[in-house]
């Protein structure tokens, strides 16, 4: 049984590309795994400082510093995971050119593999959360698990974008020197460290179609608010991500043919 092309042999093949990946980028450090969760906690803290502390961006209704932690947190995990994913998939056949040149596979399988990379920040990031709610007096709710099919539709969405990126990437190198200024602009283009209502009412409204802020606002909405996200952004969100997942897995297939002759 195949979709889109894949079988279960390839969901093993994808496996173990994702622990090479994440056993070169993290047991090749001194530091080990325990990197894997110093990176995104010390970005957290640091992001947590800047804003919080230094120039108090602390929203309306937020009532105390660890509530404003949660709501900080709550907004930086996905773009953490969006920014990890991003950068890790764009490089991803140019870093595995050995592989791909003397080894035959289906290649469709190293931006999955490396757009799963950013399940450790993921990770790492909602154990912090779920372990500030109980010291701001609240408890996780079986809302909580609303969290699952969001998380599912970013990495469909993650993937897609890691299909079009790789595949892009290799034929232009300097396309890979813009990606961070990009994910940078998108972090500050989305309320992040503020909110929708602050943004002028024309920005606002063009800020639902901004898929970051579809990523963002359903965590604040399920951790934060403790209320169902918007159905209306779920939906189209979720058909963004099937729609960039198919036409990215195209693109790519229709270039993977001449990544041999130019890596």
């Amino acid at each position: 049984m195949q979709f889109f092309g894949f079988c279960t042999n390839d969901i093993f093949l994808t496996y173990n590309l994702w622990k090479m990946n994440l056993r070169d980028r993290y047991l090749g450090s001194r530091l080990g795994l325990i990197w894997a969760i110093l990176q995104p906690a010390l970005l957290l803290t640091l992001y947590t400082f800047v804003f919080g502390i230094v120039l108090k961006t602390q929203p309306v209704g937020i009532s105390s510093p660890v509530a404003y932690i949660i709501w900080l947190f709550s907004g930086l995990i996905p773009y953490l995971v969006f920014s990890e994913a991003i950068s890790t998939s764009a490089n991803c056949l140019i870093t595995n050119a050995a592989l791909i040149k003397n080894i035959m596979f289906k290649s469709e399988t190293i931006p999955i593999a490396a757009v799963l990379c950013a399940i450790i920040p993921l990770v790492v990031g909602l154990i912090f959360t779920f372990v500030l709610l109980p010291i701001d007096g609240q408890m996780p709710e079986l809302l909580i698990l609303l969290l699952i099919p969001i998380i599912i539709l970013q990495f469909i969405f993650l993937i897609g974008v890691g299909y079009f990126l790789s595949a892009t990437a290799v034929f232009f190198r300097d396309f890979l020197q813009v990606i961070p200024t990009i994910t940078m602009i998108l972090l500050f283009a989305t309320p992040i460290f503020y909110t929708k209502e602050s943004m002028p009412a024309i920005i606002a409204k063009i800020t639902f179609f901004n898929p970051l802020y579809q990523m963002v606002q359903p965590y604040r909405d399920i951790i934060v608010s403790h209320q169902v996200p918007d159905l209306y952004g779920l939906l189209y969100f979720g058909i963004l991500s099937v729609i960039l997942l198919t036409v990215g897995l195209f693109y790519f297939r229709k270039l993977k043919g001449y990544f041999e002759m130019v890596l």
